[in-house]
């Protein structure tokens, strides 16, 4: 067998890094602009600083809300890079789609996942304000990269001895698709997370004892200098500093850095001369440093909202939601959604398996990690060690990530009993590091040492598989109007404003996927395809809307959309496309009997007061009901009967007459009703029509009730063999009325259908029967 190759650690770092930014800009480039979440409150920040206009107030009624009390620093970097474009056309880029269905998780995964509308001003080639927000979002893959690199070195730093531990913790930071995703976004998280990994990164390298300093392990790792430098103190509280000026969050990479000074010079102080005189000079140059950074700003909030934390201020203008911590932990497995995968406003997501099998990734790395801690205390100084790989673990080092994780895990526990919304796990990504090298910790503690470079491989080909699955199957498709040009079965050509031509339609009904049955029931979902060809033009945005009617007139169920379910805005149109639409209706109306709903699509405006669908006029300019098809619906459970008369007749061993019931007239009503049960026994190609003749005692006919079973709601040719339908109808009554004679023929040759069997009196293909 071929012997692998020993890991290289710059190599794989190099290749790691060239992962992220090619897969970064893969997700840059399929994600439209502001359909990644929170992203149009972020750049309307950016614009209003490069548009000269200085910091923003966060008040009400702002396009940035509540990120107008996010400090400043990444945003004024964007805004530096971008302020020579002309982005005024921003406002057009926000035009919001009426019709987003917000976090729903769709049957069709191009439907209306857009929050905005798009078209030709934010294509490619990007230009004004959509090239600004993706400079902003290259701005954001910079530092995600860096917080890539930080990982690593932290990595190697801490575990200078296990190269392999230091690539999955590594893998698991560049690799995780919700952290690629926000570092292809306009925000201000992966800048957080990039200062405070290096923060945390210098802190630890600053304060190594001289004793353990790591020569010689990489071409990324310099020597060590001496732990006490001058210049340590002045550069941790540069990059706290700017972390706090980043995020208000990162007040936590202060209380961080500031503990591993304690823990390293002071708390382990036996490698360090004057512990204590020293721990307390670091403290006090890294405080003056961070306060000469950013206490103007927290003046200024206090100065404007009467607050230096501005934190009521960003929560009332986000919205509270409060959240029990007992509820929290019912949705703790979508905040691990969350952490790991869910694209777009969180509503574009990966099968639940894969879910699963990320779940089970993070439950066995925790498991390790915390076997490994308890086999460290466990096996001392005792010279047969357990059978776990325990020579990375040291309680000096781990300790400080625990508290980096969980300080950050605490903010993001209280924005949940704050704002309730668990879609914002990318809050603790400023420990993503942490939280990747503990989780890659647990794995390498549980694994034999000669199996970790396999691992670390296995883990990046999983990753790689993820994000080009995400990329390619769910974020491209997402945002991708159908291209499909299929003629559906029932023509129209009928045309609306002169503008649009409905062409063609059909309908059909997909309850467990786009598999259609024959039939459709309450919370199963109708699909209807509509043939759309741009005839001009229209001066504005139109929507559809595709109505299933029962045919009594009442709506089952309606969907409204723009058209190409919110990715063809009708003025981006141009005279002479053409494109083929799909509608899914969810029927959340319950129906007590069998029926044929009709499917109409009509075109209307959206913002007009009473939302009428515009007239649809034929080619000889008559107004015509755009009828695209009808589909069977079904009550969940079918009606049982029991017949007051049973009987059994044959019609062409196709229809069964099984039954009946006969209300005689109410006192001063002059009519009755009959119930007349049929059971389908074989399909039929025709609708049949029900004679009824009202005969006197001497068998002459004195009126009569013809008419379709169930007044035309349910035809014979829908019907299914098995199927049992009760067929009420009203009867002119008379004091003469005696018998009734009845059949089934077709209307159109007006040919009876036979009876081949039955137990009640016949002639000429028909029965009678005598009323009491």
């Amino acid at each position: 067998m071929k012997k692998i190759l020993p890991l290289q650690g710059s190599t794989l770092i190099g290749g790691l890094a060239l992962l992220f930014v090619v897969l970064g800009l893969g997700y840059s480039v399929l994600t439209p602009v502001f359909e990644n979440s929170d992203e149009t409150l972020h750049y309307p920040y950016v614009k209003h600083l490069a548009d000269g206009q200085g910091l923003p107030l966060a008040v009400p009624n702002q396009l940035w809300n509540q990120e107008g009390t996010q400090p400043p620093l990444y945003y004024a970097i964007v805004a530096a890079s971008t302020f020579w474009l002309d982005t005024d056309n921003m406002l057009d880029l926000l035009q919001r789609n009426p019709h987003w269905l917000f976090s729903d998780v769709r049957l069709l995964i191009n439907d209306n996942q857009n929050l905005v509308l798009h078209g030709p001003p934010d294509a490619f080639p990007y230009r004004r304000a959509a090239l600004a927000v993706h400079i902003g979002r290259w701005w954001s893959l910079l530092f995600g990269l860096l917080t890539v690199v930080g990982t690593f070195l932290l990595a190697r730093r801490l575990f200078p001895h296990h190269l392999p531990l230091a690539v999955t913790a590594a893998t698991l930071t560049a690799l995780n698709p919700q952290f690629l995703r926000v570092s292809a976004t306009v925000s201000n998280d992966s800048l957080s997370a990039a200062l405070t990994t290096w923060a945390v990164l210098a802190a630890f390298k600053f304060t190594e004892p001289p004793i353990r300093r790591i020569e010689d392990i990489s071409p990324l790792l310099p020597r060590s200098p001496a732990p006490l430098l001058s210049f340590a103190p002045l550069l941790l509280g540069l990059l706290t500093g700017l972390a706090i000026l980043t995020k208000l969050s990162s007040l936590s990479t202060l209380f961080l850095v500031a503990f591993i000074i304690f823990w390293r010079l002071f708390f382990l102080s036996e490698n360090h001369e004057a512990p204590l005189q020293n721990m307390l000079r670091w403290w006090l140059i890294m405080g003056v440093v961070v306060v000469a950074l950013t206490g103007w700003w927290f003046w200024r909030n206090y100065s404007l909202y009467g607050e230096w934390f501005v934190t009521e201020t960003h929560l009332n203008l986000a919205g509270r939601s409060h959240l029990s911590l007992a509820e929290i932990w019912n949705l703790r497995a979508e905040a691990e959604r969350a952490f790991w995968a869910t694209f777009g406003w969180g509503q574009i997501r990966p099968p639940e398996w894969v879910y699963s099998l990320l779940f089970l990734f993070s439950r066995i790395g925790l498991v390790g990690m915390g076997l490994a801690l308890l086999g460290k205390l466990v096996q001392g100084d005792k010279s047969k060690p357990l059978p776990l790989n325990l020579s990375a673990v040291n309680f000096e080092v781990i300790i400080p990530l625990l508290l980096w994780a969980a300080l950050n895990l605490t903010l993001y526990l209280r924005w949940l009993m704050e704002v309730g919304s668990v879609s914002h796990t990318r809050l603790v990504f400023p420990a993503i590091a942490a939280i990747s090298l503990l989780l890659a910790l647990g794995w390498h503690a549980l694994l034999p040492r000669r199996l970790a470079g396999w691992f670390s491989r296995a883990v990046i080909l999983a990753f790689l598989w993820l994000n080009l699955y995400s990329l390619g199957w769910l974020l491209y498709p997402a945002f991708r109007p159908s291209e499909q040009i299929v003629q559906p079965v029932n023509k129209l050509d009928v045309t609306f404003l002169d503008s649009l031509k409905l062409v063609s339609g059909q309908v059909d009904s997909a309850p467990t996927g786009l598999n259609p049955p024959a039939t459709a029931t309450q919370g199963d979902v109708i699909l209807i395809d509509a043939l759309w060809q741009t005839a001009a033009t229209p001066d504005k945005n139109y929507s559809v809307a595709a109505v299933l009617l029962a045919p009594d007139g009442r709506v089952l169920a309606r969907r409204e959309t723009y058209p190409g379910l919110g990715l063809r805005p009708t003025r981006y149109l141009q005279p002479g496309d053409s494109f083929l639409d799909t509608y899914p209706l969810k029927l959340e109306a319950a129906v007590s009997e069998p029926l044929v709903a009709r499917a109409a699509v009509n075109l209307f405006d959206f913002e007009s007061d009473s939302r009428a669908g515009f007239p649809a006029l034929d080619a000889g300019g008559s107004e015509v009901t755009p009828i695209v098809g009808e589909i069977k619906i079904v009550p969940k459970t079918w009606p049982k009967y029991e017949p007051t008369h049973t009987v059994q007749v044959n019609f062409a061993a196709a229809i069964a007459l099984v039954g009946y019931d006969f209300t005689p007239p109410a006192e001063g009503t002059g009519q009755g009703t009959i119930t007349l049960y049929w059971q389908s026994l074989a399909p039929v190609n025709n609708d049949y029509v029900v004679f009824i003749h009202l005969l006197n005692e001497h068998g002459q006919i004195i009126g009569q009730a013809d008419g379709p079973p169930t007044s035309n709601s349910y035809p014979t040719r829908w019907w299914s063999p098995g199927e049992i339908i009760a067929d009420t109808r009203s009867l002119p009554s008379g004091p003469d009325l005696a018998a009734l004679r009845l059949g089934l023929y077709d209307l159109t040759s007006d040919q009876r259908l036979p009876i081949t069997e039955s137990n009640l009196p016949q002639q000429d293909n028909s029965v009678e029967i005598a009323l009491p």
